[in-house]
């Protein structure tokens, strides 16, 4: 097996020539290697020719050209795709792997330590004891000097002891103070200078008392804060991990088998347990694999179901009589009969908030992942999504999903339109007939915008004109392998 330094690697970073290191990852078939051995390997792709296809654009790939892409790899979260599309661009492994990692260890940052809370507990209760003395100095001469002068005022007739609260020391008798108040009859001044002077003494004795209901050990503060709690986000449903490995086939029972139209069957399979879910993110797939003639055949299909539907997978699919998966091994399940699946499959992940306006143009069975996709947004109502569908079918009659996509159309108007077209309308056909043209884009279709998707699936014949007459109308054109941010997205 051919192998690399660091400095062959660095030699190739050229848009021309572009080579990357990448720990841990598996090889090609060729070269097989135990999961303890790979750990120890960083091996070597050269990924030039995948150069305008990858799915983050050709400029990640420049930035980490010719280097360790582990970390940056790794940071991303590729899929199992991405590592069996890897696989096929691998040519060696890397010399000095040991070497080269020792040389990038990771940078510790040493944080100042922060005082204890002891600390900040005093501090604190220091500060707050100014503060609180201040206050009450303030009130207490407010509300002390006005009951006092009263009393003066009124020659001794009112009792000031209801003016305060109970439990403060006991004041002057109230003989003592009305002779003090007839002495200073006629003297506004002498009878506001002894007020002052009693209502001074009188908050030197209340203070003591006032600042002990307010320490941190008694009355209110000695009750922790509040804090109104706040409800944690409820998790997204549609990214629950279930019954479905990226790994490995597993096999689930038919349970329902219905004809839906000529040749096209909606198959339900029960998963182990009635609280199951699938485990499929909204807009990915999974694959179905088959023995047929001694010959191993996996084709890759669009669930209608989702993780909302507990305990239950399923599918709806066109059996074509010439079909080596479809005509020859799926036409012919019986109910009872199992079936392997692996998944999730697929470069879309939907999530909300993707995009403003979605346009879809399917065709026959092509309208699975566009359900799957019209489903979710119209049942998840934080999504304002706003979607305008371009349905195209030979015959009325081939209309799949259509009565649960008028439902979502009526409950859901200012989210999904629809517009049908047909080969052959019958009569009274309201809707549209023919090819889907640039013209029937522009009229039902949102225009070209950097919010705005359009979404194809169906026949290869008209996907690809579909993609031609997009381009001219604005919209950006999308490589061979599609990726999320593709304008134009093919599932």
């Amino acid at each position: 097996m051919p192998e690399y330094t660091t400095r062959d690697l660095a030699s190739h970073k050229s848009r021309d020539d572009l080579w990357i290191a990448i720990h841990g990852k598996g090889t090609s078939s060729s070269y097989p290697y135990t999961p303890k051995m790979l750990k120890l390997m960083i091996t070597v792709y050269n990924v030039t020719p995948y150069i305008r296809d990858h799915p983050g654009g050709a400029d990640v790939l420049l930035d980490t050209a010719g280097t360790d892409a582990s970390e940056a790899y790794d940071e991303v979260g590729h899929s199992e795709d991405a590592d069996e599309i890897l696989q096929t661009y691998f040519i060696g492994t890397l010399k000095d792997a040991q070497e080269h990692r020792s040389k990038n260890k990771t940078v510790r940052v040493i944080q100042q330590p922060a005082k204890s809370t002891v600390e900040v507990s005093k501090s604190t209760e220091s500060s707050g004891s100014i503060l609180k003395t201040i206050a009450l100095v303030a009130t207490s001469g407010a509300g002390v000097a006005l009951p006092v002068y009263l009393f003066f005022s009124s020659g001794g007739n009112i009792d000031i002891h209801r003016f305060f609260p109970k439990g403060l020391p006991a004041w002057p008798s109230i003989a003592s103070l009305q002779q003090t108040a007839t002495a200073g009859k006629g003297s506004f001044t002498k009878g506001f200078t002894t007020a002052t002077l009693f209502m001074s003494t009188l908050v030197a004795l209340a203070i003591p008392k006032l600042s002990a209901l307010t320490s941190p050990d008694s009355g209110f503060m000695k009750y922790p804060p509040h804090v109104k709690s706040r409800r944690a986000p409820k998790p997204n449903p549609h990214l629950a991990k279930g019954f479905l490995n990226p790994k490995d086939y597993k096999s689930l029972p038919l349970v329902r088998k219905d004809e839906l139209a000529p040749n096209v069957y909606r198959f339900v399979f029960d998963l182990p347990k009635s609280t199951d879910v699938i485990g499929l993110p909204i807009g990915q797939h999974v694959a179905i694999k088959a023995v047929i003639n001694g010959e191993t055949v996996s084709r890759s299909y669009t669930p209608t179901s989702n993780n909302t539907d507990l305990g239950r997978l399923e599918l709806v699919i066109k059996c074509y009589p010439d079909g080596l998966l479809t005509g020859k091994y799926l036409a012919g399940l019986q109910i009872g009969d199992t079936v392997q699946f692996r998944g999730p499959k697929g470069a879309m992940k939907y999530s909300r908030g993707l995009c403003r306006k979605i346009g879809m143009i399917a065709g026959g069975t092509g309208i699975t992942p566009m359900y799957q996709l019209i489903r979710a947004i119209c049942e998840d109502e934080a999504d304002e999504t706003e979607v305008s569908l371009v349905y195209a079918n030979r015959a009325e009659g081939d209309i799949l999903l259509r009565k649960e996509l008028e439902a979502f159309a009526k409950a859901y108007p200012r989210k999904l339109r629809i517009w049908y077209m047909l080969d052959q309308p019958g009569k009274g056909w309201k809707y549209g007939s023919g090819y889907v043209t640039p013209d029937v884009m522009r009229e039902k279709l949102p225009a070209a915008a950097p919010d705005t998707r359009v979404m194809l699936c169906g026949p290869p014949g008209m996907v690809n004109a579909a993609k031609k007459g997009l381009v001219g109308l604005g919209f950006q054109a999308s490589g061979a392998v599609a990726k999320m941010s593709d304008q134009i997205f093919c599932f």
